[in-house]
């Protein structure tokens, strides 16, 4: 898919440090038109970092709606990508297969670090930028509005909670471990700011997922059982 005019200037403000004119923010990755997706794929951290060159923005708007464009274009900033990142482009490929859906991959924070403790020190020495990787995320899952919301590992469950406080209906608060939570289907809904109803499941971080997800039977099944009623 190539961004169209209209929404590539959307997609830009979503990537750029204004200040630094340069990327600094990752809004989602995904393989086709996110209106048409119902799913999204939450993790904390927007990690790895991927290093655009200024003139190159457009490239990288069209590359995040392609994966194999992606892959091309930063073949080396995902062949060293942590296992969390590479277990997520491969869950949004088993939902392609089984299910013909695409998955946007997101972050809490869209700011691109290296490492979580990368993103611990900018939100201490550059709280604006911290927000404002909050604050894309929310601007996506708005633009979005998917059905259901997978967060994956603790520290984006944790994350989302506080974030959505206000606005999250958790079915049975006593569970609160991903390892339980990923066999109970959506453990908590929402609306969001249309008035749909969203669905939040949670699961182990997908650096566990590997090429074929055999240690998420259970989670998959719960997937399954919820896209196919």
């Amino acid at each position: 898919m190539t961004v169209s005019k209209g929404f590539y200037k959307k997609i830009y403000n979503w990537l750029m440090d204004v200040e630094k004119n340069e990327v600094r923010y990752r809004p989602f990755i995904m393989d086709g038109n996110p209106y048409k997706s119902r799913v999204f794929l939450v993790g904390s951290n927007a990690i790895p970092f991927f290093m655009v060159e200024q003139g190159d923005e457009k490239s990288f708007a069209d590359a995040l709606l392609n994966q194999d464009l992606l892959e091309d274009l930063y073949d080396r900033d995902i062949h060293d990508a942590p296992r969390e990142f590479k277990g997520s482009l491969h869950f949004a490929k088993w939902l392609q297969k089984e299910f013909n859906e695409t998955t946007v991959y997101t972050s809490l924070n869209a700011f691109q670090v290296e490492t979580a403790d990368e993103l611990k020190k900018v939100k201490k020495e550059n709280p604006q930028a911290f927000a404002r990787g909050q604050v894309i995320f929310d601007e996506v899952f708005n633009e979005f509005q998917p059905e259901i919301i997978i967060l994956q590992g603790t520290a984006a469950l944790n994350q989302f909670k506080e974030m959505y406080a206000e606005r999250l209906v958790i079915y049975n608060s006593t569970i609160t471990k991903v390892q339980q939570l990923e066999v109970e289907g959506p453990f908590a809904e929402m609306l969001d700011q249309n008035g749909k109803k969203v669905y939040i499941f949670a699961t182990r971080s997908m650096s566990y997922f590997g090429k074929d997800g055999l240690k998420f039977g259970d989670f998959k099944n719960k997937i399954r059982e919820f896209l196919e009623n």
